[in-house]
């Protein structure tokens, strides 16, 4: 009996215990590999972009990431796959710069520092014919350049009907003073209904937004130039130029 007890107590030091050593070890490794297999999350997106078919040509949707690791990077996007209900007539996408409906993935890439916030990208989709109403899909996937598993795919929906939204030329027009505006000061002149606001630079990248709007005013961007202000309202979307000293 003293003997196998002494066979059972070599078997678990010399085979059972190492093994529980190296199975702990295995998924040690492996819940480290796939902590960091992805290091972007979506912070805001519209994930359904929507157009009225009969007046608009194309539907917009924006997609904020956030780089949650420890360590700058660089990243391109990638379009992955566009749905098949025939909706949609062509589509493109901007990201460190704009471009064209066959480029599937981005020549360039966009730096986000560690805990970084990149508002870069937008998606369009132009609407077949004026009388279309359904919807389809786009996935996009933003890319680690210097690791191809550390990725991010985000679908959006494009809806198209001819009930939503409404021509710019019937929007509110933004009377912004002061005009030009100073870097990094405020304008106002917003209008009550707008519920969101984007600035965008000459290339149409995505350089801020705000969810909010508080009396009427917005902060201008740091840096001089001519700038484009999106603003968002109940009843669609409108782009005013504005010049920053």
């Amino acid at each position: 009996m003293n003997a196998l007890r002494c066979l059972g107590a070599d078997f678990a030091t010399n085979y059972l215990y190492p093994m529980q050593k190296i199975v702990f070890f295995l998924v040690a490794t492996f819940g480290c590999i796939a902590l960091r297999a992805q290091s972007l999350v979506v912070t805001s997106m519209d994930s359904v972009a929507y157009a009225n078919s009969h007046n608009m040509t194309q539907a917009t949707a924006h997609i904020s990431v956030k780089n949650t690791s420890s360590s700058t990077k660089d990243y391109r996007v990638i379009r992955r796959k566009v749905g098949a209900t025939g909706i949609l007539d062509s589509n493109y996408f901007c990201w460190d710069l704009c471009y064209p409906t066959w480029a599937n993935q981005s020549q360039g890439t966009v730096t986000i520092a560690p805990n970084g916030i990149a508002n870069d990208f937008s998606g369009y989709a132009y609407v077949r014919d004026t009388s279309a109403n359904g919807q389809d899909s786009i996935w996009y996937t933003f890319v680690n350049v210097a690791d191809a598993n550390d990725s991010l795919q985000v679908r959006v929906i494009f809806a198209m009907n001819r009930y939503v939204a409404t021509p710019e030329s019937m929007l509110p027009v933004l009377r912004l003073a002061p005009q030009p505006a100073l870097a990094g000061q405020w304008v106002s002149g917003i209008p009550s209904d707008v519920h969101r606001v984007e600035w965008l630079d000459a290339l149409g990248r995505v350089a801020g937004h705000e969810e909010s709007v508080v009396n009427g005013a917005v902060r201008v961007p740091e840096t001089s130039g001519l700038w484009l202000l999106r603003s968002y309202h109940a009843g669609g979307v409108r782009t005013t130029k504005v010049t920053v000293r």
